[in-house]
């Protein structure tokens, strides 16, 4: 997929009538009446893991972006990871399970997006996805769930924090692990039952713009090291109560934290591990912090 510059988007956008941009029916993002409370865990996003007499290890929350401030790691965060063993990611990012990745997210049985969307949607979701560097052929059979996950986040503008480490550990010398592999990663959303999967992403095409300012606002949050923010972040509208948001979660946090803390058990056996998860992980009495407090570790806040 080649990135298209500026102008092709101002060109495929001015194809798009008023009318056809507009007649898509957009419910409206209503905030959510219910005040959140406090939450476990909700102030850190480096957390020393210890048990026992062993070497300790720590656990860092990401952001799985590129900007320059979220990749700049403070010196409390730099120091550690230097100094430990290996390094355990989400999943390993080698070129293999990147291309089986990419497969798991278009069609390839003939199967088209607009059949699946309607044309409306389709043009709105193809205008956005051309920032992102998807060209309107490879839009057509990207899947809805893959569409989503894309526009979820903002268009790339540098190499992500996640992919960053590893860059960093190999340079080190550092061996690097992944508790899951990207197809796994892939199968929790394209498992989602199909009406999810494009409800999920018209209310991302309908707000897109209202979305991208909240992803702003949770990377200030996250420099704050607000976890419980960032939590509050993701229950801010009232659809986050919807069943399928509430399905969304269940798979895409509370289920893996409950895989990858069991996963973990091996490097945090071996001590001196430097685990970096994406933050939203790690704080809740579902999170990762509180199923490891569970298993007997003591969890303390480094930074």
């Amino acid at each position: 997929m080649k990135r298209r510059s500026f102008w092709r988007v101002l060109l495929l956008a001015s194809l798009l009538t008023p009318n056809s941009l507009s007649a898509l029916e957009c419910a409206p993002l209503v905030l959510a009446k219910a005040k959140h409370s406090a939450l476990p865990y909700g102030k850190g996003v480096l957390w020393k893991i210890s048990r026992g007499g062993g070497k300790p290890s720590y656990l860092f929350g990401t952001m799985h972006v590129g900007d320059a401030e979220i990749v700049e790691l403070p010196r409390e965060v730099s120091t550690v990871f230097q100094a430990s063993s290996r390094l355990i990611l989400e999943a390993e990012l080698n070129l293999r399970d990147t291309m089986e990745f990419s497969k798991l997210m278009f069609y390839a049985d003939g199967a088209r997006l607009n059949d699946t969307l309607g044309e409306e949607l389709f043009e709105r979701t193809v205008a956005l996805l051309l920032r992102y560097g998807i060209t309107r052929g490879s839009a057509a059979t990207i899947k809805p769930w893959a569409a989503y996950l894309t526009l979820s986040m903002p268009p790339a503008n540098g190499v992500a924090l996640d992919m960053m480490l590893a860059q960093r550990a190999a340079e080190q010398g550092t061996p690097v692990h992944g508790l899951e592999s990207l197809k796994e990663q892939g199968e929790v959303l394209s498992t989602l039952p199909l009406p999810d999967q494009i409800a999920l992403l018209k209310d991302t095409v309908c707000h897109y713009q209202a979305l991208q300012e909240d992803v702003a606002t949770m990377k200030k949050m996250y420099l704050q090291r607000d976890l419980a923010g960032l939590m509050a972040m993701a229950n801010k509208y009232e659809i986050a109560d919807s069943a399928r948001y509430r399905r969304l979660l269940e798979a895409l946090l509370w289920s893996r934290n409950k895989r990858m803390v069991e996963r973990m058990q091996p490097h945090l056996d071996e001590g001196n591990s430097f685990i970096a998860l994406g933050a939203l992980h790690l704080p809740d009495s579902k999170g990762v912090l509180a199923l490891l407090e569970a298993r007997g570790y003591r969890v303390v806040a480094v930074y």
